[in-house]
C-alpha cells in the first residue's frame, strides 16, 4: 500500500532562478536533502522565477504576475496565494526571508490544518525597525504589519543563532523551537592560495552590504604592492538606488587596486574563495552569512566590520571582528602581511566550519517539517552563550 506524500509548500519573494541570495542558497540545499527521499510533494511558491527553470523533483508556481514585489508590498499577493494555498492544501508551509508573504502563510495555516515553519534569514527578521523594505511609507506599515502577524502566530519558528533566539524572545515573547545553523555541502574545488594576495568582499550591491566601506578600504590599502582586492555581486538593481550604484560604480573605476568582476554563480563564487586569502564583510547586519561559512570551507579567514553573529568570529578565532573601519583596515592589514597566522586562522576556520555548517543540519529541518519536533537540537536562549550549537 503506497504511503501519501507530503504535501510541502516553500514560499519565498524569489527563486534561485532569479536571484541567488543566501536564503535561496540554503532552500535549495533544503531540497537537495528533501527531494531524493521522494516522500514529499513539493510546490515552490515565489513571486519570481525563472519561466525557463525545470527544477528536478519539485514544481515552481509563480504568485502575482511574476513581477516580483508590488508597489505596496507582497501583502498585495493576498488574494492570489491564498487561491493557490487553498488549491494547494499542503500539509506544511515552509516560509523563510521575512515580507508580506510570512503573515498570509500564517493567515492561511490558522484556519486549516497546515503548520508554519518560519525561518529566520536576517537579524532584522526579529528586529524592528530594521528591515530594509523600502521608502513607501505604506509599503513599510504593511510589510511590517504582515511579518509581525506571522511571527506571533507561526506554528514554529527556527532561528540560524542564539542571538536571534535572544531578539525573538525580546521584541515578541516568542521561543523558537531549534537553532540551526546555515549549511554547506564540502568544497569541490581545489584550496590553492600559492596565487597573489587576494581580499574579497561577496554580497549583492546594495546599501544595507555597506560596499562603500570596502572600496574606502581598497583605497587605504593602496600602499600594499601586490595586493589584489575583489568585489563580486549582482549590481544594484532598485530604480531608488540608481544614483547611489553610479557614484558607487564611479569610485571603484577609480580605485586602482580594486577590480569589480560583477554577478558570478555560486560555482564561480567558491572557486575564486578558494584561491583567496580572506574576506571582507561591511554589511550593516546579517543572518548569518553564507559567504563565511564559503569561506572558511575553503581556508579564508574573515573580517567583518559590523557583523559576528554569536560571537563566532572572536570566540573560535576564525577571523577577526574589526568594528570601526580603521580596525577594519589594519585587521587586513595584519592578515595579508602575516602568512602564518592568515594560514592558522584559514586551518581553523575550515575545521570550524566543517563540524557546525555541514548539510546534515538539512537533517534537523527535515524532521520539523516531517514531525514538528527537532530531536537532535533543542539550543535556547538560556543555554551558555559560548556552547556552539553542534549539528
Amino acid at each position: 500500500m503506497s504511503v501519501r506524500k507530503l504535501r510541502l509548500c516553500v514560499l519565498t519573494p524569489v527563486h534561485s532562478s532569479t536571484l541567488m541570495g543566501g536564503a535561496e542558497y540554503q532552500i535549495n540545499c533544503l531540497l537537495e536533502t528533501l527531494v531524493p527521499t521522494d516522500r514529499y510533494e513539493i510546490h515552490y511558491l515565489a513571486a519570481s522565477a525563472s519561466t525557463d527553470s525545470q527544477p528536478h523533483g519539485y514544481q515552481i508556481v509563480p504568485v502575482g504576475n511574476g513581477g516580483g514585489m508590488p508597489r505596496f508590498g507582497f501583502l498585495m499577493h493576498a488574494k492570489p496565494l491564498l487561491r493557490l494555498l487553498k488549491e494547494l492544501r499542503p500539509d506544511v508551509i515552509y516560509q523563510r526571508v521575512a515580507c508580506g508573504y510570512t503573515g498570509l502563510a500564517a493567515f492561511y495555516a490558522r484556519r486549516h490544518e497546515t503548520r508554519l515553519i518560519w525561518h529566520v534569514s536576517s537579524d532584522s527578521d526579529v528586529t524592528p525597525g530594521t528591515r530594509d523594505i523600502g521608502r513607501n511609507p505604506v509599503r513599510r506599515v504593511l510589510e511590517n504589519r504582515s511579518i509581525e502577524y506571522g511571527i506571533r502566530h507561526a506554528r514554529h519558528i527556527v532561528t540560524q543563532t542564539k542571538g536571534q533566539v535572544r531578539l525573538l524572545e525580546e521584541h515578541y515573547g516568542r521561543t523558537a523551537d531549534a537553532v540551526i545553523p546555515n549549511f554547506h555541502p564540502e568544497p569541490g574545488e581545489a584550496i590553492d592560495k600559492t596565487g597573489p594576495i587576494t581580499v574579497v568582499w561577496v554580497a549583492n550591491l546594495k546599501p544595507l552590504k555597506q560596499p562603500e566601506a570596502f572600496v574606502r578600504l581598497a583605497q587605504k590599502l593602496n600602499d600594499l604592492p601586490g595586493i589584489r582586492f575583489m568585489m563580486i555581486g549582482a549590481p544594484a538593481s532598485g530604480s531608488g538606488d540608481r544614483d547611489w550604484s553610479e557614484a558607487l560604480m564611479s569610485r571603484i573605476r577609480s580605485t586602482p587596486n580594486l577590480v569589480y568582476v560583477g554577478r558570478k554563480s555560486q560555482q564561480e563564487v567558491n572557486e575564486l574563495l578558494a584561491r583567496a586569502h580572506v574576506l571582507v564583510n561591511t554589511s550593516r547586519y546579517e543572518g548569518f552569512a553564507n559567504t563565511f561559512i564559503q569561506a572558511w570551507l575553503r581556508e579564508v579567514p574573515v573580517v567583518s566590520l559590523n557583523v559576528n553573529p554569536d560571537d563566532v568570529l572572536d570566540r573560535e578565532q576564525v577571523g577577526i571582528h574589526a568594528g570601526t573601519e580603521e580596525a577594519l583596515s589594519d585587521a587586513v592589514r595584519g592578515l595579508v602581511l602575516d602568512a602564518p597566522r592568515r594560514a592558522e586562522f584559514g586551518a581553523r576556520a575550515r575545521v570550524y566550519a566543517r563540524k557546525h555548517h555541514s548539510v546534515r543540519n538539512t537533517e534537523l529541518l527535515a524532521q520539523l517539517i516531517d514531525t514538528g519536533r527537532v530531536a537532535a537540537n533543542s539550543c535556547s536562549s538560556e543555554q551558555e552563550s559560548r556552547q556552539p550549537c553542534d549539528a
